[in-house]
């Protein structure tokens, strides 16, 4: 037992090392303040950490076992009301304490890779919420993402994001409306040179389904469609999506139609993904939908 002990506070010791090493490696991008709380100059915006709690939390990991949320400023300087996001490293067994400490600060200082992995959805949330998309440091990271995953491609001169989907359908976000919530949305179909509107605003013309609610969710989603869709009902797409997409797709028309025709089926028994009726505005434009994807169906 005592050589085991012995053998943490080793690890630990060592540990201790590799993050002072880090430290001087990148002094001129970290700071203490007044209030020693440390500095992180990152790529896209600043961090500040409370060097404090972490250390309470290693003297005695019984007390609390999880990192407190990081402030995150923009890149132009602290601000007096700053974002928080909650930044986790992935433990591996037998960790010490101070490697991660070491991996949360080198996440944190090389954040222009880091904000895209798929368990830094918080920081991905707040760096959003500070910077939008307009053009800002997250632009160049988002970009080459995107268009090594996608073929997608920003035009700040025009605020829109335009990428591929499946089966040779391109879609286009117009993020460059003042005057609504959500992103006008339009697609293109193989061999067509002029774009079809989806949504002028898909914030208020869907019924909310979490597939379309922020940009990284709805881009995930379109990228995948229309081919997703021949297999999806009313629980994982958005239904009055589906259904507009089915108007203009025969073989999603022909799939859905055998469900809408269906003696059990009701418009008035569709729930949005959080478990909520629709509105009746909803409930009857998914009627109006049906009629059209009937329509196209048997065309």
């Amino acid at each position: 037992m005592f050589s085991r002990m012995l053998n943490c506070a080793n690890a630990a010791e060592r540990a201790a090392h590799l993050v002072m090493g880090i430290v001087e490696k990148h002094e001129e991008r970290m700071q203490l303040d007044d209030e020693q709380h440390l500095v992180i100059v990152g790529r896209l915006a600043i961090y500040r950490v409370d060097i404090a709690s972490f250390m309470a939390k290693f003297v005695n990991p019984f007390d609390y076992n999880s990192f407190d949320v990081v402030e995150v400023h923009p890149k132009n300087g602290l601000v007096k009301e700053p974002q928080t996001a909650c930044v986790q490293v992935q433990p591996q067994k037998n960790m010490p304490a101070y490697d991660l400490f070491a991996g949360y600060i080198l996440g944190l200082l090389n954040d222009e890779v880091t904000w895209l992995e798929e368990s830094l959805g918080p920081l991905r949330r707040t760096l959003f919420q500070i910077y939008g998309l307009a053009r800002s440091p997250l632009s160049d990271s988002l970009g080459r993402h995107f268009r090594q995953t996608i073929n997608g491609a920003f035009d700040f001169d025009s605020d829109t994001f335009t990428f591929s989907g499946t089966n040779g359908w391109r879609w286009r976000l117009d993020f460059g409306q003042p005057f609504t919530k959500g992103f006008r949305i339009e697609y293109q179909k193989p061999r067509q040179y002029w774009w079809n509107v989806l949504f002028q605003d898909h914030h208020k013309e869907s019924t909310g389904h979490y597939t379309l609610s922020g940009f990284f969710e709805t881009v995930e989603h379109l990228s995948a469609c229309p081919g997703r869709l021949k297999d999806a009902n009313d629980w994982n797409a958005d239904p009055i999506f589906l259904r507009k997409i089915a108007t203009d797709y025969p073989p999603l028309a022909k799939s859905l139609a055998s469900r809408i025709t269906h003696e059990n089926y009701d418009p008035e028994a569709i729930f949005s993904f959080y478990d909520e009726p629709l509105e009746e505005e909803e409930t009857e434009l998914i009627r109006q939908l049906d009629k059209q994807v009937l329509r196209r169906a048997h065309a």
